[in-house]
C-alpha cells in the first residue's frame, strides 16, 4: 500500500519532467555532428560527411548553411568556401584554406543555419572549430638558416634555398609558382620587400669607424623612409605579384625595416602554387610566412585603451545607436588601427551590439575600422520603461599578432524618450529561400507609440525590387500594427537569382512620420541547370589522343559546386572515343559521363580511332547534382581531326632490340625488346621480314650464329637443330611470345659472342621501314671438361729435365687457358716433381704458365707415364652488351 501510494506521489512530478523534455526536444539544436576540422598549417581541409550532421532529413526540408563573414575575431588564419553551402554537402565541396600563419594553433569559423519549411525560417547560430596541426609532409619548408635584420632600417640577407626551399614532384606537366600578396595579407608589418645591394657608406680621412657606422644607420634609415626608387640607392622594390619557384629564390629578395617601433618578429607571406599547364587548373597549393627576426626590438605587446574615449554611451528608447571612437577606442604602437579587432567578451544584459549592413543580427567583434566608420551601433531592447536603464558591455582588443588587451568597460545608458512620434522599436528583417514567401510578423518588426498606436499606418514607398507585399491575399502597400500582429502582411520573392531586398516604409500617425528600411535576405536554391561557358573547337592529330583541357570545356552552377557538375554524353563521338586516364602510367577506359574536376585535373580525353573522318562531334547534358537534377540544354562540342600523311610503323619507346641469353638456353622476344606499332594497321597485320640472319659481328670460325624460331615448331623449348629457322613473323605473334631465339648449337668457346640480325618492318599499306638491326649477348657456359694430352718424358738416372707443354698439353673448348690448373694426386715413385725449385705434394698444383716457364722439372724419375690426377679450374669471364635494365640475369 505504502509503495502505491509512493508511486501516485511520484507521478504529477514525472509528467512535469516529460512535459518539460518535450518542451526541450522543441527547442534542441539543429546540430546533429560537429567534429570541428583538423587542417595542416598552409594547407587546405575538406569537410567530410561525418564532420557536421544536421537533424535535417534531406528529403523534408530545405536546409542551408552560411558562413558568418562579419565576425572578425572568427577565421583570423584560414577561411571557409563556398560562403552558403546545402547542409547535405558533397565531399570536396566545402573546404577550410589555412593562410600559412604560425601563430595560432586553432580557428574558429562562425555558422549560421537556415531551416526552410514552407511556412517559417529556423535559425541557429553554430561555430565550427578548426585545430591547426603541424603538417609532416610539406612543399614549403623553412630553414636551416632564417632572415634577420640586425638593427632598426636594416636589410636582411637574401631569401634563397638555406631559408625557404620547394619540395615537390618536378614534371613537365607541372608549373610552380610563388605569390606575394603584401596588400591583401598586410605582410610584412614593418618593412618592404626589395633586391639590389645598398650603397656603403665611404670612410672620410682619418674619421673613427663609429662614425662609418653612424653615418650608415643615417642613411639606411633615410633609404627605409625614401617613398620614390630615386632615393633607395641601389634598392629596388619589389613590384611584382607572381614569380616562377626557380626564380624566387635566385632574385635576391631581402627584407628592409622600415616601421620602428615593431615587435621582434615580421613575417613575409608567400604563396605556392603547382599549376597543372594541361588543364590550367591549380594542382596544389601552399602558403607559409617566413619569419624576419628584428634585432634589437621588443615582443609584441598588448593594445591598451585609449584615454581619450569615455566609454559611455547615451541611447535613446528603442533607437539604434551608432558608436563611436569617441565611446570606445584602443591604441597598439606595433599595429596599424585599422587592424586592430575589438572582441565582446560580455555582452549586454539586453539588446545588443549590431553591425549596421546587417542591424537585424547581433555581432560578437568588429574591426577598428567600422567603429571608425561608425557602422557598429547598440540596438536596446524593445521593453519600454519609465525609468533610465543601465547597461554595461565588456570589450578585449587583439592587434594584428593576435595579443591581447586587458578587459575594458562601456557604459550604456538607455534613457526614456518622451515623444509621440511612431517609432519602429524592434527589427529582425526576413530571411527566406529563394522563392519563398514569409509573413511578416510582430517578432521580426515592432512599432510604438505613445498615444495612437491603432492610427499608426506603415506604407511601403520604395524597395520590393524582387518581390511583392501582399496583405490577406491581395495588393498591399499600406498596413496598419494590427495586421502585423495578425501575420497577414506576407512577402513574396519573386525566384530570381538574387540574395538580398528591402521595404523602405514610412511610418506615420497622421501628425508625424518617420521612414525606415525592412532589410530582407534570401538565400538561394539550386533550381539553375549549370551552363557551358567555355566550349571551343577540340584539335586533334589522325589517330592521335588529345587531352580535353578545362580551358576547352567549362561548365558554372550558380549554386552549387563547380566541380560536381556532371557532363552526361548523350551522343557520343562517331569517329572516336572520350577516355578517363585517371593518372600518369594507367589505363585510360571510355566513358558515357564525367564530372568538371574530371576537366580540371586532366583526366579527359579525346582519342581518334584512326579512321578516315576528319570532322567529329559529341553531345553533352549537363545537370548538377540537386534531388532531381537541373539538367541543360544539350551543348555539341565539336571536334577538328588534322589528317597526316601515311606514316610508316613506329617503334614504341623503351623496347630495346636488345637480348641477353646463355649459351644453353633459348628464349623467347617479347613486346620489351621488340615492339613497333602502327595508328592505320593492327599488330596482327604489322609484319617484320628478316633481311639479314643472325651473324657474329666479330671474327669467329663456324657461321652458325643461331636461329629464330617459332615456338610451336619444336616440341620442347630447348635447343633443338631441326627447328625450322623462321623469317616472317607479325607484333602479334610478338606480343603472345610466339617468336624466340635460339643460340648456336655448337658451344662458342670461352668468350662472350656479340650475334646481330636485321630485320624491316612492314605495315598494311605497304609502308616499311628498314635496316633495323637487333643484338643479341650470347653468355658461355662452363659446361665442357678439360682435355689433356701427354707425352712420355725421358729422364738420366738421378738426372732432372724440364717439364713442358710438350709433355702435358692442356686444352678446353669453354675456359681461357691461364684459368686452367693441374694439381698433382700421386708423387712418382722414383723420382720428385719440383715447382720453382721447391718439392711439389699431392694436393698442390700447377698451371698452363708455369709449364710454358719451364718452372716445372722432374729429378730422379723412373717408370713415367702412369696416371696422374688432374684437375681443371676456370672462371666466367665475359663483358656485357645489352643494359642491365633488359632484366636479365648476368
Amino acid at each position: 500500500m505504502g509503495s502505491q501510494i509512493q508511486t501516485l506521489a511520484w507521478t504529477p512530478l514525472l509528467l512535469l519532467l516529460l512535459l518539460l523534455g518535450m518542451t526541450c526536444s522543441l527547442h534542441a539544436s539543429l546540430v546533429k555532428v560537429n567534429k570541428g576540422l583538423k587542417v595542416k598549417r598552409g594547407q587546405s581541409a575538406y569537410l567530410d560527411e561525418g564532420d557536421l550532421q544536421f537533424h535535417i532529413p534531406r528529403q523534408k526540408d530545405a536546409c542551408k548553411v552560411e558562413v558568418v563573414l562579419n565576425e572578425p575575431i572568427t577565421q583570423r588564419v584560414g577561411k571557409l568556401m563556398p560562403q552558403v553551402f546545402d547542409c547535405h554537402y558533397l565531399a570536396d565541396e566545402v573546404k577550410y584554406v589555412h593562410n600559412g600563419c604560425p601563430l595560432l594553433k586553432d580557428d574558429t569559423v562562425k555558422l549560421r543555419l537556415y531551416r526552410f519549411t514552407e511556412t517559417e525560417t529556423h535559425m541557429e547560430l553554430f561555430s565550427l572549430h578548426v585545430d591547426i596541426i603541424d603538417p609532416d609532409c610539406s612543399i614549403i619548408k623553412l630553414g636551416p638558416k632564417s632572415l634577420e635584420v640586425p638593427e632598426f632600417y636594416g636589410l636582411s640577407d637574401a631569401v634563397d634555398g638555406n631559408v625557404v626551399s620547394f619540395h615537390y614532384e618536378r614534371r613537365s606537366s607541372l608549373e610552380c609558382s610563388i605569390h606575394l600578396s603584401c596588400h591583401d595579407t598586410h605582410l610584412p608589418a614593418h618593412g618592404q620587400l626589395v633586391t639590389g645591394e645598398p650603397e656603403k657608406a665611404t670612410k672620410r680621412g682619418d674619421e673613427p669607424e663609429s662614425f662609418i657606422h653612424l653615418r650608415q644607420q643615417l642613411d639606411n634609415k633615410a633609404r627605409a623612409m625614401c617613398k620614390s626608387e630615386d632615393c633607395l640607392k641601389g634598392l629596388k622594390l619589389v613590384k611584382f605579384t607572381k614569380i616562377p619557384c626557380d626564380d624566387f629564390l635566385m632574385m635576391g629578395l631581402r627584407y628592409q625595416h622600415i616601421d620602428p617601433p615593431s615587435p621582434d618578429i615580421d613575417y613575409i607571406a608567400i604563396r605556392l602554387d603547382l599549376k597543372d599547364t594541361r588543364s590550367g587548373s591549380i594542382y596544389q597549393s601552399e602558403q607559409a610566412w617566413i619569419p624576419v627576426a628584428i634585432v634589437g626590438a621588443m615582443p609584441n605587446q598588448p593594445p591598451k585603451p585609449s584615454f581619450m574615449s569615455m566609454f559611455i554611451l547615451e541611447v535613446d528608447q528603442f533607437i539604434l545607436t551608432p558608436m563611436s571612437t569617441a565611446t570606445l577606442d584602443a591604441e597598439d604602437e606595433e599595429t596599424l588601427k585599422q587592424l586592430l579587432v575589438f572582441n565582446i567578451t560580455k555582452p549586454p544584459a539586453d539588446g545588443f551590439i549590431t553591425h549596421l549592413s546587417d542591424h537585424t543580427s547581433p555581432i560578437s567583434s568588429f574591426t577598428w575600422l567600422d567603429l571608425n566608420d561608425m557602422l557598429i551601433g547598440y540596438q536596446p531592447p524593445n521593453s519600454s520603461h519609465t525609468q533610465r536603464r543601465n547597461y554595461e558591455v565588456e570589450f578585449e582588443v587583439h592587434d594584428f599578432f593576435f595579443e591581447r588587451s586587458l578587459s575594458m568597460t562601456v557604459h550604456l545608458s538607455v534613457r526614456n524618450a518622451d515623444t509621440n512620434a511612431p517609432r519602429v522599436s524592434w527589427n529582425m528583417g526576413l530571411s527566406l529561400l529563394e522563392g519563398q514567401s514569409r509573413p511578416i510578423t510582430w517578432e521580426q518588426l515592432q512599432i510604438v507609440d505613445n498615444d495612437n498606436l491603432n492610427a499608426v499606418r506603415i506604407i511601403t514607398v520604395d524597395g520590393l525590387q524582387h518581390g511583392r507585399l501582399t496583405v490577406r491575399g491581395g495588393k498591399g502597400f499600406m498596413v496598419t500594427v494590427n495586421d502585423i500582429r495578425a501575420g497577414v502582411v506576407h512577402y513574396h520573392h519573386d525566384d530570381s537569382d538574387t540574395t538580398k531586398d528591402f521595404i523602405i516604409f514610412r511610418i506615420t500617425d497622421g501628425r508625424h512620420q518617420t521612414r525606415h528600411k525592412f532589410p530582407i535576405k534570401i538565400l538561394p536554391k539550386d533550381d539553375s541547370p549549370p551552363f557551358l561557358i567555355t566550349n571551343m573547337l577540340l584539335e586533334v592529330c589522325e589517330g592521335q589522343t588529345a587531352l580535353l583541357r578545362g580551358s576547352t570545356l567549362q561548365a558554372s552552377d550558380m549554386d552549387s559546386s563547380d566541380d560536381y557538375i556532371l557532363y552526361n554524353i548523350t551522343r557520343p563521338p562517331q569517329a572516336g572515343e572520350v577516355m578517363k586516364i585517371p593518372g600518369p602510367g594507367l589505363t585510360g577506359y571510355p566513358v558515357s559521363h564525367f564530372l568538371q574536376k574530371d576537366l580540371s585535373q586532366s583526366m579527359l580525353y579525346y582519342r581518334h580511332l584512326g579512321n578516315e573522318v576528319f570532322d567529329d562531334s559529341f553531345e553533352v547534358v549537363l545537370s548538377d547534382f540537386h534531388d532531381p537534377p537541373n539538367l541543360s540544354e544539350p551543348q555539341v562540342v565539336m571536334v577538328h581531326i588534322e589528317p597526316v600523311p601515311d606514316q610508316p610503323p613506329k617503334e614504341v619507346p623503351g623496347s630495346t632490340r636488345c637480348l641477353m641469353i646463355k649459351e644453353t638456353e633459348v628464349v623467347h622476344i617479347t613486346r620489351q625488346q621488340l615492339h613497333f606499332v602502327d595508328q592505320e594497321s593492327p599488330d596482327s597485320e604489322l609484319t617484320y621480314t628478316i633481311t639479314t640472319p643472325p651473324f657474329y659481328s666479330g671474327a669467329h670460325s663456324t657461321p652458325d650464329a643461331g636461329r629464330l624460331f617459332l615456338v610451336d615448331s619444336i616440341p620442347k623449348f630447348t635447343k633443338d637443330s631441326n627447328a625450322p629457322v623462321l623469317r616472317l613473323f607479325t607484333q602479334h605473334a610478338v606480343n603472345f611470345m610466339k617468336v624466340a631465339y635460339m643460340p648456336p648449337i655448337m658451344d662458342i668457346g670461352p668468350y662472350p659472342q656479340y650475334i646481330q640480325f636485321v630485320f624491316s618492318v612492314t605495315n598494311h599499306l605497304g609502308k616499311t621501314v628498314t635496316g633495323i638491326c637487333f643484338n643479341i649477348t650470347v653468355i658461355p657456359e662452363d659446361n665442357q671438361p678439360p682435355q689433356v694430352i701427354t707425352n712420355a718424358l725421358t729422364v738420366d738416372e738421378g738426372g732432372e729435365r724440364r717439364l713442358g707443354p710438350e709433355h702435358l698439353l692442356l686444352s678446353d673448348v669453354d675456359s681461357m687457358e691461364d684459368v686452367l690448373q693441374v694439381a698433382l694426386q700421386r708423387e712418382p715413385q722414383h723420382g720428385a716433381l719440383q715447382l720453382g725449385g721447391l718439392l711439389l705434394k699431392p694436393g698442390q698444383a700447377f698451371t698452363v704458365h708455369d709449364l710454358k716457364s719451364l718452372k716445372l722439372q722432374s729429378r730422379q724419375l723412373r717408370n713415367y707415364g702412369g696416371r696422374h690426377g688432374i684437375h681443371c679450374h676456370r672462371w666466367k669471364q665475359f663483358s656485357q652488351f645489352c643494359p642491365a635494365s633488359e632484366g636479365e640475369s648476368r
